[in-house]
């Protein structure tokens, strides 16, 4: 009872506050890709209907800049770009969601360095084409999983270890550093943009795959994350000059809020400018597993508004790189409380492509699985846009890199959840509402500061058992009142051009 007390309050103070193509056999109606317009019918001033709930917003109150929504494209992404029909999967990621950040795996000095930056490379030229026709950029995140073997104090990439020492039995955060370096030069040399590094993936856990232990201070048993981070900074700024990517970190597989302040104090000490973004992941500080499917999505709120308020004091942004974890509409509820408890500036899904089998649905936990063989196709196009695809296409499609997060609530019902979002120069709005109940509900958006020219409406049922034909429709545009429909355990995504009064 206390809890549920608390966690009431939380949600009412952050509202108040803050708040807030496909396959053949996938959804028929999509609405225009990425940037298209709403409908151009204009809404008048509108009567206030007392029965529905009500839009509250100020387009004056913004908080922060969103650079992009993307997802990893590592073990199994080159089954896309093998696929028969790999322009039709690429579109599906990079024109319809107009994904812009793509995360990518460090495997330099690995064996298949040469085959996974032809791999990274495609989708880069891809991803890069179809942004262009938005007149946007892409934004390439390199991680690693495990610096090269001869690196490590084990001699090979999988399990546990950290670096080795060097001849004076020193941790050589210099030869780590010296790795990254050549890493960018090399991947750029393949024309890959290298925007911004990550220098370790979780490095808070072993893992039976690659992977390289820090701690946040240095220990006889493992080096120190900060130590390795600053060491590549400085060799990156000294060599690269204004070309350096920018740095996040320190993407650990928790999003406990103390944890990560301990493994970047260092930094924020020492070189604060030089921490873009505090990265992490969410599969520790909250509630969640892998079988069944499951993400209690506010279990995460104290960590998120730890982080916020953190941010805020060092002056950086903060970033969600991984996580898959929950049922399609859980997923839609932790992308948004990131988005307005924690104030995140990019969040990224883990499986943008994975391999398919035969036996996958709408509920497997991924963008896209593609199926190597006629064996394993989970469709007859041989790939299956799940239904995480379509939770975050709510977000990542109209949510533009540039747009603010504006603040926004809703009175008298805490079924629902929502963010907004409008262009730098307020000439399109976006909101996402999250109907978690079981009742059908009524949403009226007022406006009376804004001249509507037109909206769209694109609507997702993520009910138990939901079918293909319940996702992503477009459902034209609101009512003349200003009105949508709001189903039980929808995602609505509402389009709104026009100008500030």
């Amino acid at each position: 009872m206390l809890k549920k007390k608390i966690l009431g309050l939380l949600l009412a103070s952050s509202l108040f506050l803050a708040t807030a193509c496909q396959n053949a056999s996938e959804p028929a109606a999509s609405p225009t890709p990425s940037g298209g317009g709403a409908s151009e019918t204009p809404t008048p001033n509108v009567t206030i209907d007392e029965s529905a709930l009500q839009l509250v917003y100020d387009a004056s109150q913004k908080e922060q800049v969103i650079d992009g929504f993307g997802a990893g494209f590592t073990w199994y992404s080159n089954y896309a770009i093998d696929a028969h029909n790999s322009e039709e999967i690429l579109d599906l990621l990079f024109k319809d969601a107009g994904l812009t950040i793509l995360r990518f795996k460090n495997d330099y000095d690995y064996d298949c360095f040469e085959d996974s930056a032809s791999t990274n490379l495609a989708f880069y030229e891809a991803a890069k084409e179809r942004a262009a026709q938005r007149g946007e950029d892409i934004t390439v995140l390199y991680t690693s999983w495990s610096p090269a073997a001869y690196l490590k104090n084990t001699g090979r990439v999988d399990g546990e270890g950290t670096l080795r020492r060097n001849e004076n039995g020193e941790y050589d955060y210099e030869g780590f550093a010296q790795w990254w370096l050549e890493a960018v030069e090399a991947y750029r040399k393949k024309g890959i943009a290298v925007d911004v590094i990550s220098i370790q993936n979780e490095c808070d856990f072993i893992a039976s795959y690659e992977s390289c232990e820090f701690d946040p201070t240095e220990t006889t048993k493992n080096a120190c994350y900060a130590d390795a981070y600053l060491a590549t900074y400085r060799l990156l700024s000294e060599k690269l000059g204004e070309d350096i990517p920018l740095m996040i970190g320190p993407e650990t597989m928790t999003v406990n809020a103390y944890d990560l302040k301990r493994y970047v104090a260092k930094i924020v000490e020492e070189e604060p400018q030089s921490l873009y973004a505090l990265a992490h992941h969410l599969y520790l500080g909250g509630t969640s597993t892998d079988d069944p499917p499951y993400c209690d999505y506010d279990s995460f709120l104290f960590n998120f508004m730890d982080i916020k308020e953190y941010i805020q004091e060092i002056n950086c942004k903060a970033w969600q790189t991984e996580f898959y974890r929950g049922t399609t509409l859980q997923t839609a509820n932790v992308i948004n409380n990131s988005l307005t408890f924690e104030n995140v500036s990019a969040y990224i899904y883990w499986g943008g492509i994975w391999e398919a089998s035969k036996t996958d649905n709408l509920n497997t936990s991924n963008l896209i699985v593609v199926g190597r063989g006629i064996q394993n196709w989970p469709t007859e196009d041989g790939y299956l846009a799940c239904g995480d695809y379509y939770a975050l296409r709510h977000f990542s499609e109209y949510i533009r890199p540039g747009y603010h997060r504006i603040t926004a609530s809703i009175k008298n019902d805490g079924d629902i959840r929502l963010s907004m979002y409008a262009s730098p120069d307020q000439s399109r709005m976006v909101l996402v509402v999250i109907n978690n109940g079981t009742d059908e509900q009524t949403l009226q958006l007022p406006l009376e500061d804004y001249t509507v020219t037109g909206t769209k409406v694109i609507q997702s049922i993520f009910s138990e058992n939901f079918t293909a034909d319940m996702l992503y429709q477009d459902k034209g545009s609101l009512t003349a009142e200003n009105k949508v429909t709001l189903p039980a355990e929808s995602v609505t995504t509402i389009v709104i051009d026009g100008s500030a009064k």
